[in-house]
Formats: structure tokens, sequence, C-alpha cells
């Protein structure tokens, strides 16, 4: 059984969540602010894989060119986060470089 102080915690944390949801991003977020914000979600994409690939630079390469070199990924991340707005930016970029160019 969850206590009321445990529930309102995790209302909390769901709350905070929702901070970063795709739907706020795009909602409550200017167009000029967007870009340096998922810009820093692939930074630490990027910094995670080249940590968890024991400091190689392929992986970390891939995401970088995958987002900086093809305008058209900003459209791509853009589209996800309109069909899938519950989720968070990193979770949802995450899986689009994943998926479209740099495995796990």
């Amino acid at each position: 059984m969850i206590t009321a102080a445990a529930a309102s915690m995790l209302a909390g944390q769901a709350e905070a969540a929702n901070d970063f949801a795709a739907k706020t991003v795009m909602e409550k977020m200017q167009a000029s602010e967007r870009y340096p914000y998922i810009a820093g979600v692939v930074e630490g994409l990027t910094y995670s894989r080249f940590a968890r690939d024991g400091k190689k630079t392929e992986g970390m390469g891939c995401i970088y060119g995958w987002f900086y070199d093809k305008p058209e990924t900003l459209d791509l991340i853009y589209a996800a986060f309109g069909q899938y707005p519950q989720y968070t930016a990193g979770a949802i970029i995450s899986a689009l470089a994943k998926k479209k160019a740099c495995g796990d």
C-alpha cells in the first residue's frame, strides 16, 4: 500500500517529467529556445554513448553526424514530438538516433 507521502512524491515526479515532455517543449518553448534545448539533449546522448563505449568515438560521431549534418533531422524530431507528446524529449531523440542512425 502506498502512503500519502509516497503518493505525493510520485505525483510530484510525474509533474516534473511533464516539464520535459515533448508536448511541453513544443507548446511552451519559443522556437528560438527549442533548437538549443534539443542540441543539449543530443550532447548528453553523445557523451553517454562515448562513456558507454569505453571512450571510443564512433558511436558519438554517428549521433553528432545524424543531428548536425542532416538538416531534415530537426523536422524528424519535431514530427516525433507531435506523434509522442507524452514522452520526454530525451527518450524520443534517443530512440530516433538509435533507429535511424546509430544503433545501440
